[in-house]
């Protein structure tokens, strides 16, 4: 439909395409182009938050913004949820006041407010049901979800699920910017979402999805939206009778522990292996997402001796040459004497100390001189330029800290990001510089998927290095030949 509006003479310019994920706008751009068959550098595919931020920005004056607020992602967010919570006081919290400074607790009220946001429900509504409930945990939360949300304005700044909520009421008040507005997926949207679509108030509005497929209402997308359209916009159904996923599965367990459920994937692997001949390379284990179990999977497997590769890892973003410098910082912090002994030349040498080679290995001759260790050569000054000096007390000062947040693989990076001169040299160099946007963009994927491990059970340096490890490259045997079909 995208494709024949504009064959048909619509403006490409007032016609939009909204898809579930970035994956999803990139393939769904390539075939929109290659129909169309000619130049259409302003093609409108885009996610729900690439449109709303799109309005958010274009009219951020009609929602009182002075310039376009700033959109926090995941780790933004999650930093300003923490500090909150480490301000509040515990005599205000009747019910949660000893969990205040518990990293997971933090994670649980940073997506209550996403959620809440979401489906659209404000501090008072939710104080109002938590009265009638009977809930006091919950009067305790709406009042912190007051206090979030004027923190935001007062900043200049909203949340991914916030730009969504501003989006529709810049929508509102300004004139129509789209005639056309098509929407994939649509049954796994969000009630904001759906305001918003409403408020764009299009000449037509397509939606197609599967009630079926609804999956996603642990991460507060909901089905509602999908029954009820054609009774809240109007228009016609069409339903589309020919499936075109695969069969049913045949099998299924449910197991109360991941550990049992990594032993029995290993197990069914080898027993199909051995009774029905199936070669290894024709074997594959599908998982919703990477993440720190995707490291007790992969031992399961080693365990049990099934070769294996790994395809796609989530932590691929870690083998960029950008986030090497990062990586070998989170190494030093958690390596003991021996191994810090081993790595003092890399880091000096790296972006991270930035000297000569020449340079380096004088310090190392300095700390043996003087019967220290070679990690030592990281502590000694002698002989460098005075912004060599400057540099490396930087760099001492900044591994320092990230040593006392070690627990938290999130609170270290935050640490590197911000006291690294790396860092900084990283953007300023992007703003001339191709390459290094592609390089800090490969950075910004790797904070996502640190924030992803900080923000989990397992939020440790060591837990997110042993995952960074199975994605780079499995252990020596467990790729390449010994996957082929044996």
């Amino acid at each position: 439909r995208f494709a024949r509006l504009i064959e048909d003479g619509a403006d490409p310019e007032h016609v939009t395409l909204v898809v579930g994920s970035r994956r999803a706008r990139d393939a769904s751009r390539i075939a929109v182009l290659g129909r169309l068959k000619r130049s259409l550098p302003g093609v409108r595919v885009t996610t729900m938050q690439g449109l709303a931020h799109q309005l958010v920005s274009r009219h951020a004056d009609l929602l009182g913004y002075a310039k376009p607020p700033r959109i926090l992602d995941a780790t933004d967010q999650f930093g300003l949820v923490q500090d909150l919570l480490h301000a509040e006081r515990a005599t205000e919290w009747p019910a949660y006041g000893d969990m205040l400074s518990l990293k997971g607790f933090a994670d649980e009220v940073r997506k209550f407010v996403l959620r809440a946001q979401e489906a659209l429900l404000d501090p008072d509504r939710i104080l109002q049901d938590a009265g009638e409930a009977g809930l006091p945990g919950w009067r305790d939360l709406a009042g912190f979800y007051r206090r979030y949300l004027d923190v935001l304005d007062a900043q200049g700044a909203v949340d991914f699920a916030g730009v969504v909520v501003q989006a529709a009421v810049a929508a509102a008040t300004a004139d129509r910017p789209f005639d056309h507005v098509l929407v994939d997926d649509f049954q796994d949207t969000t009630v904001a979402a759906e305001r918003l679509l409403g408020r764009l108030s299009p000449l037509s509005l397509v939606v197609a999805g599967d009630p079926e497929a609804h999956v996603f209402s642990f991460q507060g997308m909901t089905d509602a939206p999908i029954g009820r359209f054609v009774e809240r916009f109007g228009g016609g159904l069409v339903r589309l009778p020919n499936r075109h996923r695969g069969a049913p599965s045949i099998d299924a367990w449910r197991l109360p522990h991941t550990s049992e459920e990594h032993a029995a994937v290993a197990r069914e692997l080898r027993r199909i292996h051995v009774s029905e001949g199936i070669p290894w390379n024709e074997l594959a284990v599908i998982v919703r997402r990477n993440g720190p179990h995707v490291g007790g999977l992969v031992r399961a497997l080693d365990d049990a001796g099934i070769p294996r590769s790994q395809v796609g890892a989530g932590l691929s973003a870690s083998a960029a040459p950008a986030t090497f410098p990062y990586i070998l910082a989170l190494r030093w912090v958690v390596a003991d004497a021996g191994r810090r002994d081993d790595m003092v030349e890399s880091v000096l040498t790296s972006e991270l100390g930035g000297i000569s080679p020449a340079a380096a290995r004088s310090l190392l001759r300095l700390a043996r001189a003087g019967g220290h260790p070679p990690a030592h050569a990281l502590e000694i000054d002698e002989g460098l330029t005075d912004p060599e000096r400057s540099a490396m007390a930087e760099l001492r000062g900044t591994l320092r800290q990230a040593s006392e947040r070690r627990r938290s693989v999130l609170d270290a990076f935050g640490v590197l990001w911000r006291g690294l001169s790396y860092s900084r040299r990283l953007v300023a160099a992007a703003e001339t510089s191709t390459q290094a946007r592609v390089d800090l963009a490969a950075v910004l994927a790797f904070s996502r998927l640190v924030a992803e491990v900080g923000t989990s059970s397992s939020p440790s340096i060591e837990e997110f290095l042993e995952l960074a490890e199975v994605s780079e490259g499995a252990p020596a045997g467990a790729e390449g030949d010994r996957a082929r079909d044996e």
